[in-house]
């Protein structure tokens, strides 16, 4: 298998669109429903993968049983129409919640799916280990999950191991990134594991670089030279603002170097998520706010050895919104009136007032160029509408950078 590392035919990590290559002509698609609205869960972990044989692959969540379970649905012809199995990859028994998937291919199209959540060994102060299972052929079969990297319990949270990103890198080592708390730390830090058979042994794990702070939703990278990316966000400034950081290894995750900030300390940084191409440039995204009290994305490249200055991508308002009750995308067109703006190209569907709150949603943006950058949004607290018939609120995208037609999907 070709590793699909160029920009214009990656997958990146987002949740809800992929982008299939630079000569796609994009529309909309619905794979599969879910009573959640964030099925995908967040916007560091991959959910859609594609086999050497274009095959698209993509991970989510859903009710089975009244409980989440995980879920690989599958499309065979570019995204048009996608086979969604009634059965969840490798059923938790019991009555417990599975969280968050992430999913990678390897070379030899053997699919990885991570993802957390309670069992009937983890269900009280062990609760939500990291878990795993893979598929040698194609979807059709996976194999028994198991807890690759347990974490001795942290009596004080809720919330355990959580969020787990696999990655696959071009020799077929695999790596998986996470956050959590453990017995020596209250605050949740970024932890690491790899395999080199496949995902049949994991390491032991370990935290890349520990604090006294936190460190959320990690997400990695490797370049050709198996040099280890880690980009997590935490509290870094004396301003007591969360900051985009990041950490490396270059003896294959047996150490790492202490976290340093991507860029200067602005206001609250938060939900990075990264891809690197083929010549070892690493594309990080991230929400940043501002001083208006609304949310930027902003975009970095690291070019060996130091990250470039951060600019604006995206800058907020109030446009589109998404249908919690399926994963789909919207293609949004430049307004005629307003060339900074990208409007709908479609009329705003109507939904169910009984729907959840919903606070993330991610986007892409690709250019005339056919170059592709993933834009990842969190978004405030969209409320219900007061009545079935009043429209959800919508988000309103407008381009700060660039020339040229773009097009936004979520």
């Amino acid at each position: 298998m070709t590793r699909k590392n160029a920009l214009p035919q990656i997958v990146f990590s987002m949740a809800l669109l992929f982008l299939i290559s630079s000569a796609t002509v994009f529309g909309q698609t619905t794979f599969g429903t879910s009573e959640d609205g964030k099925a995908l869960g967040y916007p560091d972990g991959r959910k859609i993968v594609r086999d050497a044989s274009g095959n698209l692959y993509a991970a989510f969540r859903k009710k089975y049983n009244s409980y989440y379970q995980i879920f690989v649905a599958k499309s065979s012809n570019g995204g048009s129409t996608w086979n969604v199995p009634s059965t969840p990859i490798s059923t938790v028994s019991g009555s417990f919640n599975q969280r968050v998937p992430s999913i990678a291919i390897d070379g030899s199209n053997t699919l990885h799916v991570t993802w957390y959540g309670q069992d009937s060994g983890n269900s009280g102060t062990n609760q939500r280990q990291i878990k795993y299972s893979k598929s040698t052929d194609l979807g059709l079969t996976w194999s028994a999950w198991r807890n690759i990297a347990p974490v001795s319990g942290y009596n004080g949270s809720d919330l355990w191991q959580e969020h787990p990103v696999v990655y696959v890198d071009g020799n077929n080592i695999m790596y998986v990134v996470w956050e959590g708390h453990d017995s020596s730390h209250s605050s949740p830090q970024a932890k690491f594991i790899k395999s080199t058979d496949g995902g049949n042994f994991w390491t032991s794990w370990i935290n890349v670089a520990a604090l006294s702070t936190n460190q959320s939703r990690p997400t990695i990278v490797v370049d050709s030279a198996g040099k280890i990316f880690v980009v997590a966000y935490g509290y870094w400034s004396s301003t007591g603002e969360q900051n985009i950081l990041f950490s490396t290894s270059t003896n294959g995750g047996a150490s790492f170097s202490g976290w340093s900030a991507v860029s200067p300390a602005g206001l609250d940084q938060r939900h990075p998520s990264a891809a690197i191409d083929s010549g070892n440039k690493i594309h990080l995204v991230w929400r940043e706010a501002n001083a208006s009290a609304k949310t930027d994305v902003r975009y970095l490249k690291y070019t060996s050895p130091a990250w470039a200055a951060k600019k604006p991508l995206v800058a907020l308002r109030f446009i589109t919104s998404f249908q919690r009750s399926s994963v789909s995308s919207r293609v949004f067109k430049r307004s005629t009136s307003d060339p900074a703006l990208l409007t709908s190209m479609s009329s705003p569907p109507i939904w169910s007032s009984t729907s959840r709150t919903i606070r993330t949603t991610s986007l892409f943006l690709v250019t005339s160029a056919c170059t592709a950058i993933a834009v990842v949004v969190t978004v405030p607290v969209v409320s219900p509408p007061a009545t079935a018939a009043a429209p959800w609120p919508l988000l309103e995208i407008a381009a700060t950078a660039a020339s040229a037609p773009a097009r936004f999907f979520r």
